[in-house]
């Protein structure tokens, strides 16, 4: 079941969450799918921290606020795996 997660990646939009929000959120997704943030905002400040305590996170800052929609279709366009999941 586990290899079958690696074909999935799991887009999240955020703004300025806060990081005990997020890495609750985040600890709750298998590690073998891959996850999108994207950041409607110009710097996401634990950006590191977060990429290194979850290998399968990849953060992208959108530079400013495209708001939900543009926000995931930003995300989509990023994620390189045969299934997306949008994460609300």
């Amino acid at each position: 079941m586990d290899d079958n997660l690696s074909d999935l990646t799991v887009v999240i939009v955020t703004f300025k969450t806060d990081r005990t929000i997020l890495k609750n959120c985040l600890s709750s997704i298998n590690n073998n799918v891959k996850i999108v943030i994207v950041e409607n905002s110009k710097e996401f400040i634990n950006k590191e921290e977060i990429e290194r305590e979850y290998n399968n996170v990849k953060i992208i800052c959108s530079g400013s606020n495209l708001g939900m929609g543009s926000g995931n279709n930003f995300g989509l366009k990023n994620t390189f795996t045969k299934y997306a999941l949008i994460l609300n």
